[in-house]
């Protein structure tokens, strides 16, 4: 296949240039990924500026570019520009930080899959939790990979999320639900040298326990399953059985 492998950890990220060089092994590989950390930072794109492209040095086989745009960008890039030929499958990740419930409109490693099904190419959104081993998460993701029917697995998007475990300890695979984990905390006012009212964002030491019992993401993943999810760039909810609403 011909695959454009993208994130929003940056392109010096260990974890793409680990799974650029398993999956150079059997595909043709173009990495396009963001010239630093743009983690979070959601579906935006770049507008009115140029984006800079500059090839990176990455393992034999693989053609890499990091541009100066948002994860969104490097897809629409690779897509339109830099990768060779019609682009088989897009596989955003792996993101350092789980990507489950309500992460997902925040997330920039969603947002570059959900780019891709939007220009008619299917794609995968691959996370693990933050401090999840590189190696252990590919290996995970290898096996997924083999077991997955891409043309009738799901529609648009799979997004993908990996627990930091041995692969012999992982539970197996389960669809999923998406969770209602929101992001709780709170804003602390700090002063600064300027003068300035300046607010950091501070999330619980412990979050808390969302929707216990439900096979969601978050539960599943925490349970120790890989957890599937198909989704879906369209946003809108159904229509039908909407009341008519009269005009003047």
């Amino acid at each position: 296949m011909n695959i454009l492998l993208v994130n929003d950890d940056g392109i010096n990220s260990s974890g793409l240039w680990a799974l650029a060089g398993v999956l150079v092994r059997n595909h043709v590989v173009t990495v396009v990924a963001p010239d630093q950390n743009r983690s979070a930072i959601g579906h935006g794109i770049t507008l009115g500026t140029p984006l800079f492209a500059h090839r990176a040095d990455f393992p034999r086989g693989v053609e890499a570019w990091s541009i100066s745009g948002t994860p969104a960008d490097c897809t629409r890039l690779g897509l339109l520009n830099l990768a060779p030929g019609p682009v088989d499958l897009v596989i955003s990740g792996p993101n350092k930080g789980r990507n489950l419930g309500y992460d997902l409109p925040y997330s920039g490693t969603v947002a570059a899959a959900l780019e891709a099904a939007m220009f008619g190419v299917k794609a995968i959104a691959l996370s693990a939790p933050i401090g999840a081993d590189d190696q252990r998460t590919i290996e995970s993701f290898a096996c997924i990979f083999a077991l997955l029917d891409l043309e009738n697995d799901f529609d648009q998007v799979l997004n993908i999320n990996i627990p930091d475990l041995p692969i012999q300890e992982i539970k197996g695979l389960r669809w999923t639900p998406l969770g209602c984990n929101r992001w709780e905390g709170a804003y602390l006012e700090q002063p600064s040298p300027n003068g300035e009212c300046v607010h950091v964002f501070r999330p619980p030491a412990q979050p808390p326990d969302w929707n216990p019992g439900k096979a969601d993401d978050w539960n599943s993943l925490n349970d120790g399953y890989i957890t599937l999810t198909p989704l879906t760039f369209r946003q809108e909810q159904t229509i039908e059985g909407r009341r008519e609403i009269p005009w003047q």
